[in-house]
């Protein structure tokens, strides 16, 4: 994006009354800013996601995960795998928790640096697996596509460095409530092989098991769901239209979810 791209498109945004506006800080970074807050991002399109406002978009994002169910937060931990630019970290702080994020796009780590970190690099660049190792990593970023899997029309392939969620965290050090959100292109079920412990801790795994696991964009709900079944998490939410993401809660935790 330059100059001229962010004047034609925060005159677009004025005349349709949106209430946020665009501003280039470098050819990577932009802000989005309305009259609350802002956000940084590093692809151009994903301002639309706040164009009724940056707390309205971050918010359902947090309903997209059935995370608005939930009550008595404060004091928890989130930890983010596949945080693109750290938007639940926003929501999760907010909720007074302590916020992880793992994202192996680096752009998008460095935005989740700034909008949770204060600019310290502290989202940890590493793409979770169900071992620690080097993977080859097809990047997609423009559409948040990118993933363990090949996929059609990536940018371009290379090795990152991958580990399991057990060999980075303590479960034993982590404050309860625990939430678990897994976003991994279609990894989900490697991503729980390698977080048996991190999971057993988990009061709360939200994940997407949408339709996005290699060239035939397979869903990963089956999988997802006989994992945590088995080790005794139920299902509390779920929307099966368009997205599909999934809320679990591991039976004999107390559940701080709402009722409808």
């Amino acid at each position: 994006m330059n100059k001229l791209t962010e004047t034609l498109i925060n005159a677009r945004l004025l005349f349709r009354g949106r209430p946020i506006r665009v501003n280039v800080e470098n050819a990577l970074i932009y802000t989005v800013s309305d009259r609350d807050t802002q956000i940084k991002i590093c692809r151009q399109g994903r301002y639309n996601r706040y164009k009724r406002g940056i707390n309205h978009g971050i918010d359902a994002l947090a309903s997209d995960y059935h995370l608005d169910r939930l009550e008595s937060l404060d004091g928890g931990t989130f930890i983010d795998c596949g945080a693109n630019v750290g938007e639940l970290g926003i929501w999760a702080q907010a909720h007074g928790m302590t916020y992880i994020a793992f994202e192996p796009e680096h752009l998008e780590a460095d935005c989740c640096d700034q909008n949770n970190y204060g600019g310290k690099a502290r989202t940890i660049r590493k793409a979770l697996w169900k071992e620690t190792t080097t993977l080859e990593f097809f990047h997609k970023a423009d559409t948040a596509d990118s993933s363990a899997f090949s996929v059609r029309d990536y940018s371009s392939k290379t090795l990152v460095p991958a580990a399991r969620l057990d060999d980075e965290l303590d479960p034993t050090k982590l404050s309860h409530p625990i939430i678990l959100k897994l976003e991994a292109e279609g990894a989900e079920p490697e991503v729980l092989e390698g977080a048996a412990k991190c999971v057993a801790a988990a009061d709360y795994v939200a994940v997407d098991c949408g339709y996005e696991r290699g060239p035939n964009q397979d869903h990963t709900f089956i999988e997802v769901n006989n994992i945590l079944s088995h080790i005794g998490f139920r299902i509390v939410a779920a929307n099966f239209k368009g997205r599909l993401t999934v809320l679990f809660h591991r039976s004999g935790h107390k559940s701080n979810t709402t009722s409808e």
